[in-house]
């Protein structure tokens, strides 16, 4: 019961953030084009929330990234094993196990492929 409490609580800031995030980004440049938004700013509203450092919605990203990475070094491979996961969330294909019977299973999240991408790459990158 108190994972679905602090899913939902998760679901509902997620809602708030991704209103938050549309006032700000995308931008239209000078010339009219759409500008991709940061990577890191996509990363705090779709991500950052549950994927805290203190682990206790779900696990937090560096963990994550350190597990891709073993499997997944070159760039391109590790962007499209996250990105594939993103798009379809699984207990049974997470590569990341510890401690995974203390989270509820990711839902399939809304974003945009070119989205996941930019923050996979993010999280390589930068994280």
């Amino acid at each position: 019961m108190k994972k679905l409490i602090i899913l939902l609580i998760g679901l509902l800031f997620y809602s708030f953030t991704i209103q938050k995030s549309n006032e700000i980004v995308p931008v239209k440049s000078e010339s009219n084009f759409v500008v991709s938004p940061d990577p890191a700013i996509l990363y705090k509203n779709k991500c950052g929330f549950c994927h805290k450092s203190d682990g206790l919605m779900a696990p937090n990203m560096t963990a994550i990234k350190a597990v891709y990475l073993k499997k997944f070094p070159k760039k391109i491979d590790f962007v499209n094993a996250i990105s594939n996961f993103v798009k379809q969330p699984n207990k049974k294909t997470a590569l990341y196990r510890k401690n995974i019977e203390n989270f509820m299973e990711m839902p399939k999240m809304p974003f945009k492929d070119e989205d996941v991408k930019a923050i996979a790459t993010y999280i390589y990158e930068k994280l």
